[in-house]
């Protein structure tokens, strides 16, 4: 039996509920080496068996031997690991040699890639391109550097159904959300460290009855637990700023997807943008 927790998690065979509740404890495992399984089960509305479940899973007699180990991890390594902000990763490879560089970061796109590929994942994207496709409207949320993909989806999502907005850094957040209503849908992109507006977003969804599309890094991350379906992308990346390739390979499949069903209207919607561009020339 592997030796860490992490490990542990690699071998087993875990169900997304029990991958939710890990990535929450893992997410901050020095406070939450504390927690009782109810206290965890709380937090992620889940049940206490369930977390003890998973404990099982993980090859541990019983919830407390669970813990304990968490606790003697945090133990060992003498401190947390904190979320290093992007002059501090800087420091790590400022002395790697320039061809070094840039194989090792192919390498973590590369694993973030193959790791977001599975089954599981697809059937999360089919669900969710059902769910956007017969929604009355699509609102697409993003902010930062989050703002340029939830910008790009919205414009691509438009050639294939109408009612579609984008509230993110150039759009008015409440006043743009404000008429949400429940047949709609909202597409909320947000990754670490995690934007207080999006999350604030989700919260508007959630009050005006509406499905969320969580697209993030982790099912702890603020805009997941409210989500109808969480889309995870990796985006680990030794780099100063974290790696969005595997965020545009999962938009890309889900947008394939929804101009797959209602094919003759998104044909005619298609044909009749194509002749409005080709006049104005601005692709």
């Amino acid at each position: 039996m592997p030796k860490n927790i992490e490990e542990r998690a690699c071998v087993a065979k875990l169900t997304e509920k029990d991958k939710k509740i890990l990535d929450y404890i893992l997410g901050n495992k020095k406070e939450r080496c504390f927690l009782t399984s109810n206290e965890i089960a709380e937090k992620l509305e889940a049940s206490a068996s369930s977390v003890v479940r998973l404990s099982k899973k993980l090859g541990f007699d019983n919830f407390a031997r669970f813990r304990r180990a968490l606790q003697e991890e945090v133990a060992m390594s003498g401190s947390v690991a904190h979320i290093e902000v992007p002059h501090e990763k800087i420091k790590h490879y400022e002395n790697i040699p320039d061809k070094e560089l840039l194989a090792a970061f192919s390498q973590d796109v590369l694993k973030n890639l193959n790791g977001d590929i599975s089954a599981e994942n697809d059937q999360k994207l089919i669900d969710a391109a059902k769910i956007i496709t017969e929604a009355g409207r699509v609102f697409v949320v993003g902010f930062r550097s989050c703002y340029g993909f939830a910008d790009t989806m919205a414009v691509r999502l438009s050639c294939v159904r109408p009612g579609v907005a984008v509230a993110g850094s150039a759009f008015p957040l409440i006043d743009t959300l404000i008429d949400l209503a429940e047949r709609d849908v909202m597409v909320a992109i947000s990754f670490s460290r995690y934007s207080s507006e999006t999350a604030f977003a989700v919260r508007m969804a959630r009050d005006a009855g509406c499905g969320v599309i969580a697209m993030t890094d982790s099912y702890a991350a603020p805009i997941a637990s409210s989500a109808s379906k969480t889309i995870i992308s990796n985006s680990g990346s030794m780099s100063f700023f974290d790696s969005y390739v595997s965020l545009m390979l999962n938009m890309e499949k889900l947008l394939l997807l929804i101009s797959k069903y209602n094919k003759k209207t998104n044909e005619a919607r298609l044909m009749k943008m194509e002749r409005y561009l080709a006049e104005t020339g601005r692709y």
